[in-house]
């Protein structure tokens, strides 16, 4: 896995020029229409041949020729990106069952399913909505949630590179508990986004470095469930304003080659983006961003190609829940976004090959038992054993593909969900 970031040496590797859903055809050819098909053709665009009349570059139209200088050439980075990481208590309970001398909490064997995806991508984002501020202030659950520091541990063992703590449940524990979790993500070998300690620290956007380019990824929340930090406080939050977000991606695209924003927004339990969503959704593809990633509704919603500043957007409006202990069915089923960072063929970079790889998160009926599974592992016979349903209907193979199928066009999907 390669995980460089800022200020470290990039890593350049040369590979072969992949396409993405808007690349053009470059191939150009000039052999006569009444040449031998056997016969050798010598005509090299872009190159003199001594016997050979005129230049095979300079004869061609201006817009046939082939885009040759292309800063991006053998650029190939994969990309994971997970939902909300909303840890319940029967989560956090469940993980000190299954603790040792050794290790109190341990929440390895709930992403055991879908630890090689995350570990196989060359960057992995987790949107992380509960606070991490240790325990001298209680572990709790909804309303105002703070889960133990061993679970950012597991999730960087997993193999999660990038944590968004952007969300509406930031401030639960107060300013010094948001500052104390971001203390501790910064112990770690992560890049953590979304709350900075102060305005100097806000202005210094985070990036990642790989194959020679330079990603940057900006976050923003809608609110704080109406709590504010202390107004002598330094630490800076951003919440979703037209203006910040005109100025971050203003910035980002000074240093960065690729730009990617995830916002904290819209309705919860929605399957649909609200009309503010697809309004804040074309400001940032107009302004810049390559990719956008949506989450708090708990649910997911649509995935769609956005026309933006060089090309097309990448924008999926929520991943819904990757784990958590809600009640309804529309919570458990959630996804991976999967995609390639690459040359687009025309001197910018783009998103290519997207795909969601569903997840169920199962909890049984004593709530715990807790695990996260693939969508495509997902029998009647485990379904049979969950704990969430809604008027007596439990979520069933159907239903949870169903849920899936519903949202998301067929074209971001794996076979199996065609």
């Amino acid at each position: 896995m390669r995980r460089i970031f800022a200020g470290i040496g990039s890593i350049i590797v040369c590979l072969c020029l992949t396409s993405c859903v808007f690349l053009r055809d470059t191939g150009v050819s000039h052999i006569p229409e009444n040449a031998d098909e056997t016969e050798a053709f010598t005509g090299i665009p872009g190159q003199n041949i001594p016997g050979v009349e005129g230049n095979a570059d300079t004869d061609m139209p201006e817009a046939e020729k082939p885009y040759t200088d292309d800063p991006y050439l053998g650029v190939d980075i994969s990309f994971l990106a997970a939902g909300d990481n909303l840890i319940h208590p029967n989560i956090y309970m469940d993980a000190q069952k299954r603790g040792t001398a050794e290790k109190e909490y341990d929440f390895l064997p709930v992403y055991s399913d879908v630890a090689p995806y995350i570990a196989a991508a060359d960057f992995s984002f987790i949107n992380q909505e509960t606070v991490m501020a240790g325990e001298q202030y209680g572990y709790s659950g909804w309303p105002n949630f703070n889960c133990p520091q061993q679970l950012g541990l597991d999730l960087v063992e997993v193999g999660f590179d990038i944590i968004g703590i952007a969300n509406n449940h930031m401030l639960d524990k107060g300013t010094q508990a948001l500052s104390d979790t971001m203390d501790f993500w910064h112990t770690q070998p992560v890049i953590m986004t979304g709350s900075y300690y102060n305005a100097e620290d806000a202005a210094n956007i985070r990036t990642m470095q790989a194959d020679g380019v330079n990603i940057a990824i900006l976050s923003y929340t809608y609110g704080t469930n109406g709590i504010s930090k202390r107004a002598d406080s330094p630490i800076v939050i951003p919440y979703i304003d037209d203006e910040l977000i005109l100025s971050d991606l203003a910035a980002a695209k000074k240093t960065a080659d690729f730009i990617i924003v995830s916002i904290h927004w819209g309705d919860e339990y929605a399957s649909k983006p609200n009309n503010e969503q697809v309004r804040l959704a074309e400001l940032m593809a107009d302004n810049g961003a390559n990719v956008i990633l949506g989450h708090h509704s708990h649910s997911l919603q649509p995935i769609t190609w956005l026309d933006g500043e060089k090309g097309k957007v990448l924008c999926i409006y929520s991943l819904g829940n990757f784990i958590s202990g809600m009640r309804y069915p529309i919570n458990m089923v959630g996804g991976m976004l999967t995609f390639r960072i690459t040359s687009d063929g025309q001197g910018s970079l783009c998103a290519a090959d997207p795909m969601l790889i569903p997840t169920v998160f199962y909890y049984g009926m004593n709530w715990f038992d807790t695990h996260l599974y693939l969508l495509e592992d997902y029998t009647e016979e485990i379904a049979a054993g969950h704990g969430v349903w809604i008027n007596g209907d439990r979520l069933g193979v159907e239903k949870a593909r169903k849920l899936v199928t519903d949202v998301i066009d067929k074209e971001f999907l794996p076979d199996y969900l065609q």
